[in-house]
């Protein structure tokens, strides 16, 4: 993993975070939280991979916006990213920890040569107060090893707002090649 001196070399080489020196710490960059989340639609009792689930948007006031537990909040980093060499790790921070709060399920890993902000998964276990442009994560960075050439362009990249699962894409295009 790199440290505070190896970010600052690979900064706007292999890494790229708006602001990142700002936000540098010890061996991660700091990430912000945007002022919006999304919720899949209430009247959806059950959500389904092969389709494209409803979401609505709630906007987070400089007051801050209470989220309910045990629902499920797509937020996302202010910070817009760019990787290449480097495996990126989005971890939250131990102080939301330590008041139940989770950042990201399980999408923890980013992948060379991603670009954008990320989609944070966010739950908590009581109903908490967030606030736009808190901190919100950790990125860590891990050199690659393999082809560094091989980078992410898939159904994610060059995102910037906080983005509902396209699983169902992966679906849809597979029923257009006649396989099902």
């Amino acid at each position: 993993m790199l440290g505070k001196e190896g970010i600052k070399k690979e900064l706007n080489r292999g890494i790229y975070v708006d602001d990142a020196k700002n936000k540098l710490g010890e061996n991660y960059i700091l990430v912000t939280l945007g002022d919006s989340l999304k919720v899949y639609d209430e009247s959806i009792s059950i959500l389904d991979v092969k389709k494209e689930n409803k979401t609505k948007t709630l906007h987070i006031p400089e007051e801050g916006l209470m989220i309910e537990a045990n629902r499920l909040y797509l937020g996302r980093t202010n910070e817009y990213t760019k990787t290449k060499g480097y495996v990126p790790l989005l971890a939250g921070l131990d102080e939301l920890a330590a008041l139940g709060i989770e950042i990201h399920i399980t999408a923890g890993f980013g992948d060379n040569g991603f670009e954008g902000t990320w989609t944070l998964e966010i739950s908590s276990t009581c109903p908490t107060i967030l606030y736009p442009n808190m901190p919100i994560g950790k990125i860590y960075y891990h050199p690659l090893i393999g082809d560094p050439s091989i980078e992410y362009k898939g159904k994610y990249f060059g995102q910037v707002d906080e983005t509902a699962s396209r699983i169902n894409t992966e679906y849809t295009k597979k029923l257009v090649r006649g396989k099902k």
